[in-house]
């Protein structure tokens, strides 16, 4: 009997402390793909880490290939030859679309799921896919690297 009230007690405890789940407002991603856009047009990379969640996937232009998986100090140290320009000094794919896409990317809603506090699938706005996480946020899951990832590869630029 005294088990049964401690673990009811503990259960009841547990239950009170648990945060309800809420959808985030429809703005937040809206204002994170600013705050992110504006900070890699400015060529920020401690800020734009932040934006994203490690390790992160470059996913090829193609199926079937596997994609670059890129930790977070990798991330830092060749930042500028992933996102501004390749080892061939040619400028991104991913910049030249952000330079050109003005910040009014279309953003698709899609389906929560309030049992377990998350978007059922991620949400890609341009080549970039998001994912919602209720203590960190929206964060940049993966992105579509395009051409460029066989430059990437060869300079060794997931390591």
């Amino acid at each position: 009997m005294r088990y049964r009230l401690m673990l009811a007690l503990c259960v009841a405890s547990t239950a009170a402390r648990a945060e309800p789940c809420s959808k985030p407002d429809a703005a937040s991603l809206q204002n994170t793909w600013q705050a992110f856009r504006t900070a890699s047009l400015q060529n920020q990379p401690e800020q734009i880490a932040r934006f994203y969640r490690f390790p992160l996937k470059l996913l090829p232009p193609m199926d079937g290939a596997a994609p670059l998986q890129i930790e977070r100090p990798v991330f830092l140290k060749n930042y500028a030859a992933l996102f501004q320009k390749s080892p061939a000094g040619d400028e991104i794919g991913l910049l030249a679309a952000l330079k050109q896409s003005g910040g009014k990317e279309y953003i698709p809603q899609t389906r929560f799921d309030e049992a377990r506090c998350r978007y059922i699938s991620p949400t890609r706005v341009g080549d970039y896919n998001f994912i919602y996480d209720k203590k960190t946020g929206w964060q940049i899951e993966s992105l579509y690297y395009g051409s460029d990832i066989d430059i990437a590869r060869s300079a060794g630029l997931d390591r």
